[in-house]
């Protein structure tokens, strides 16, 4: 191979490199912060040694995110996969089970239990207090009897019923627009299995 092939492959395969950082720092969202080297690739900084023994054996996977404008489709998946775990765990979804058995099948399946919407996180939305008090006021202005409660955790106050609707009422429904009213998004984040 002539010098002029082996600068021409070394100077495309520095640019692949090049391409390749800069658009897993952009993916990353961090601009400036040096990018994730792909696995079997080498770092200019840091010697394929070093990176072997730095990455981790196994990666946990984030859990699933539900988002206010999630399909039915997607909830439906997410939360059979959920529910499949733990049947397949020993908490069977009729009938009973002991506590022990929940305990263990709801620590196996954590990691499929999908997260709600940040709008729906007292912890991560900033104007949660006020949807709560917005979706309260709506089920109270179709007829519920609800009222606003003290709770324990992070969002420090939520709604409860009084009193139950009649079996003529569509309760889900006008949930459904209450909670759609009060924190946006879509219908089909119906209660699932938590």
């Amino acid at each position: 191979m002539s010098a002029r092939h082996a600068t021409a492959i070394s100077l495309a395969a520095l640019a692949c490199g090049f391409l390749t950082a800069c658009s897993a720092a952009e993916a990353a969202g961090a601009p400036g912060t040096p990018a994730p080297v792909p696995a079997g690739h080498v770092s200019a900084t840091r010697t394929a040694a070093a990176q072997t023994a730095s990455t981790p054996a196994h990666t946990t996977k984030p859990r699933p995110q539900l988002r206010l404008n999630s399909s039915a489709a997607e909830v439906r998946k997410l939360r059979e996969a959920y529910a499949g775990c733990l049947r397949e765990h020993g908490m069977p979804s009729k009938g009973t089970w002991s506590k022990a058995a929940e305990k263990s099948a709801r620590a196996a399946c954590e990691r499929l239990r999908p997260l709600l919407p940040p709008e729906l996180d007292p912890t991560k939305n900033p104007n949660y207090a006020k949807s709560v008090r917005i979706e309260a006021q709506c089920l109270q202005d179709h007829g519920f009897d609800v009222h606003l409660v003290k709770v324990a955790g992070p969002a420090k106050f939520g709604w409860r019923y009084a009193s139950v609707p009649g079996d003529d009422v569509d309760i889900a429904k006008i949930q459904d627009d209450c909670r759609m009213k009060a924190f946006g998004g879509g219908r089909a984040l119906q209660p699932g299995p938590q």
